[in-house]
């Protein structure tokens, strides 16, 4: 509070020690909640961060193994889909039930 505004009112001494009470207890129960909130929130990133370091490491032989294999994978499709084509007659009348 304001020396200014405690003055002008004319309060007691005790009035205005109560009044500086009931600030502090106050910006306390504020200061714990945002530090405690905070705190919380600062934790739950450090366990992300811990998390995300305990993952192993991909590295580069690896990711391109991943390519190859995805690479492959497609080829294999593709062939799949020209042998299917190859092999559905041209007049086939029930093709447009499959």
């Amino acid at each position: 509070m304001d020396l200014k505004k405690l003055t002008t009112q004319n309060l007691s001494s005790e009035k205005m020690l109560d009044n500086l009470r009931v600030e502090t207890r106050k910006n306390r129960e504020l200061n714990n909640e945002v530090i405690g909130r905070e705190l919380n929130d600062k934790r739950e990133r450090l366990q992300r961060t811990e998390m995300l370091l305990q993952e192993p490491v991909t590295t580069q032989s690896e990711l391109e193994r991943l390519t190859n294999d995805t690479k492959r994978l497609q080829r294999d499709c593709m062939t799949l889909e020209e042998k299917l084509k190859m092999n559905t007659p041209a007049d086939d009348k029930l093709g447009i039930f499959k």
